[in-house]
């Protein structure tokens, strides 16, 4: 070969050589940007469910520092704590509701999370801010109140009360096991346990034994007001299996044509909800059993409801608003129960799903059109729903990885928890409550 000609070759070659090693570098530059950028975007999100459930703790001490202030000074010294309460409970609002954009159906882009993401990180921090200051003053307050002889008489009288109704609460458990499923009881199983340690830390921390006192005493008394509530959940249950009947009355009554598809298919569903009711003298979670026939007797009113006329449709919606507005109370009153134990973590999600559930009570009670409000108070009901279901399950997660009771210690978790919702409740939940409650503006700090 012409050496001038192989000489334009090897050029050629080694140009063409550097060409491609360029555009790989500029590919593997471009890969770690995107891998920096996944990591950041994941950081950033364990970060918002991590301040989601901090504040979300928090704003909730700050509800019960209120109500003891108003209890224990009167509602004018307790109204600044009272008015930073609100804005902080706004703020979270917000904030959950971002929390929910960003884990519904509808797909959002990186940068739309990163915005939120952030957004709640924000709106996070100024609600703690929101009350961080006035809990601190109304608990110094509190405390000068707290350490007059009369007041400490009048904690250690409420102490001995409280602890004679420990086996008043175990004597209650016992007959409700015998009527209700395990799970049923998951909420308020372990509170006599957890009312005693209360107790036992009470005797020996002076300073937080009122408050102390007064969480056993809310734990104790759980235990009566779920008897309560199962009871009216039975009775709520008796009622909508009756309404079940009638729909599906009213569903096979339907031309055949206007049955076929959807009405057939939810007209079968809900008879298996029905046939899978237990028996009588067997054990039940009539929450649970009121949940899935209220879902297929939903299905079933929805979809009988598309075949009858706008008026019909209006007609039928105001007579079932009223009580599709009672069974969302009454699932949201479950679910808050469940979220606001003291005894183990909830995450972000059950929280979330709670938050939304009352905001679209408030918007079902709020509406003038009778159909968007039954849906409204239709979908508050099923987030309620979906929010005990996710508590129940963060509660038995950390019994499985504190078995034992350890979240219940009051000394609290030594382990740590499984990722960022552990490092946060390990400090948080019982046993860092408590031992915050000394000085609970401290826990502001």
């Amino acid at each position: 070969m012409d050496p001038a000609l192989l000489g334009g070759v090897v050029a050629a070659l080694v140009v063409a050589g550097g060409t491609a090693g360029a555009f790989g570098w500029g590919r593997s530059r471009r890969r770690t940007r995107d891998r920096e950028a996944a990591a950041a975007l994941e950081r950033l999100e364990q970060e918002a469910g991590t301040a989601l459930v901090r504040t979300d703790e928090r704003v909730r001490l700050a509800g019960d520092e209120l109500d003891f202030a108003v209890a224990e000074l009167g509602e004018a010294e307790a109204a600044g704590l009272s008015a930073a309460v609100r804005e902080a409970r706004e703020r979270l609002r917000e904030a959950f509701h971002l929390h929910q954009l960003l884990h519904d159906h509808v797909p959002d882009t990186d940068e739309q999370r990163r915005d939120w993401f952030a957004r709640i990180v924000a709106l996070c921090r100024a609600a703690d801010e929101a009350v961080a200051e006035q809990v601190r003053a109304v608990a110094a307050r509190r405390a000068d109140v707290r350490r007059a002889p009369s007041a400490v008489e009048h904690v250690r009288r409420e102490l001995e009360r409280v602890r004679g109704d420990v086996a008043k609460a175990r004597a209650t458990l016992g007959r409700l096991a015998e009527r209700y499923t395990d799970e049923a009881l998951l909420p308020v199983a372990d509170n006599p346990t957890q009312a005693e340690r209360l107790l036992e830390f009470a005797d020996g921390a002076a300073r937080a034994a009122a408050d102390t006192v007064r969480r056993a005493d809310g734990l104790l008394r759980a235990v009566e007001e779920f008897e309560v509530e199962a009871l009216r959940a039975e009775s709520a249950l008796g009622a909508m299996i009756a309404e079940s009947r009638a729909e599906l009355a009213t569903a096979r009554a339907l031309p055949a044509h206007q049955r076929a598809g959807a009405v057939d298919a939810a007209v079968a569903a809900l008879e298996e909800a029905l046939a899978d009711l237990p028996r009588p003298g067997e054990r039940a979670d009539p929450v649970a059993s009121l949940t899935r026939v209220r879902r297929a007797n939903t299905a079933l009113d929805d979809a009988v409801a598309d075949q009858l006329e706008r008026v019909q449709r209006e007609r039928h919606a105001r007579a079932q608003l009223g009580p599709a507005l009672d069974d969302a109370e009454r699932q949201i009153a479950t679910a808050r129960s469940v979220v606001d134990d003291y005894r183990a973590p909830v995450g972000p999600d059950a929280r979330t799903r709670l938050a939304e559930a009352e905001g679209e009570l408030a918007r079902a009670r709020g509406e003038q059109d009778p159909e968007r409000a039954l849906a409204t108070a239709r979908r508050a009901a099923t987030l309620a729903a979906e929010a005990a279901t996710t508590a129940r399950r963060d509660i038995a997660r950390a019994g499985q990885r504190y078995p034992g009771g350890t979240w219940g210690d009051p000394r609290g978790p030594r382990g740590g928890g499984s990722g960022a919702l552990g490092a946060v409740l390990g400090g948080m939940v019982l046993g860092g409550i408590l031992e915050d409650l000394g000085d609970i503006g401290d826990m502001f700090g």
